[in-house]
Order: structure tokens, then C-alpha cells, then sequence
């Protein structure tokens, strides 16, 4: 299975288009929030609600992914320590979870729980690159950040 993750577009949705002609058999298509557009545009992406959307509502979402359980959420005003992240998805039954709002790429495992930040596909912070995920399930959990060389159209 593979899960294309993306956060922090802040309204360069072209990016999306791109990665699904990339990525046409991605099993899923999964953004932590910050696009500043309608969920409907951003269709086959899932997104949740970031602190610079107005038209999303959902502020998380469980996604099944083959036998694993996701947490999407995007973040802000939330504490993202690892025993915070870890509670949460506990919680919610979820062995994975996903947020974006730092802009900063992130993974590791905590007590069990892969957390994954995809950083930002357009606007990376402390020196990162601006960066999407690969989420691969095959058959374990596997993580791989891909660098965006990011060209405004128009």
C-alpha cells in the first residue's frame, strides 16, 4: 500500500495535481491541513482543518490504511511533545499519526506509534527542504521524505 502525505500548501494547489499524475496508484492521498482551499478541491487528497483554512471543518480524521489505523490532524493549538502524540492516537486506536503545522519534516516511532510530519511542500522552516512523504505499507511501516523543487505556474 502507499499513502501520499503532504501539509502546508498554503494555496499552491497545483502541487497536488502534480503528485497524483506522479502517483496515480497511491492507495490513499492524505494533507494535514494549511491548504487555504475547499476540501473539494483538493479531492482525491483527504485534508483536515489547519489554522490558515476557513473552508475546511473536519479537524481530524481515522483513516484505515491496510490493518493500521491513521490519526490526521493538522496541529495547531495542540501540544505535539511525543507523549502527547502517543495519547492521542492511543485514544483513538490509531498506530499511525500524521500532523503538519510546524513545517518541519519529522518521523520516528514512540512507544509504537510511527508520527510523521510531511514538513511543508512549499514553505519549509530551519533549514529543512520543503518536502512531501511516502508512506509505504510492504509489509511493514515504511517512511521516506521526497524533496519539492517547487515552480510556480502562471
Amino acid at each position: 500500500m502507499l499513502a501520499i502525505i503532504t501539509s502546508d500548501s498554503h494555496g499552491h494547489i497545483d502541487l497536488f495535481r502534480k503528485l497524483i499524475k506522479a502517483y496515480p496508484d497511491a492507495d490513499l492521498y492524505l494533507d494535514a491541513g494549511d491548504s487555504e482551499k475547499h476540501d473539494f478541491e483538493l479531492v482525491p487528497f483527504i485534508s483536515v482543518k489547519g489554522n490558515c483554512d476557513a473552508y475546511i471543518r473536519e479537524r481530524y480524521r481515522i483513516i484505515g490504511f491496510g490493518s493500521d489505523n491513521i490519526y490526521l490532524f493538522h496541529g495547531a493549538y495542540t501540544n505535539l511533545c511525543d507523549k502527547a502524540l502517543y495519547l492521542r492516537a492511543r485514544r483513538y486506536k490509531c498506530n499511525i499519526i500524521i500532523h503538519g503545522h510546524t513545517h518541519v519534516p519529522k518521523y520516528h516511532i514512540y512507544q509504537g506509534i510511527h508520527i510523521i510530519c510531511p514538513g511543508s511542500v512549499v514553505y519549509p522552516r530551519f533549514a529543512s527542504d520543503a518536502t512531501y512523504v511516502l508512506l509505504r505499507r510492504e509489509p511493514e511501516i515504511k517512511v521516506e521524505f521526497i524533496k519539492v523543487k517547487y515552480e510556480k505556474s502562471g
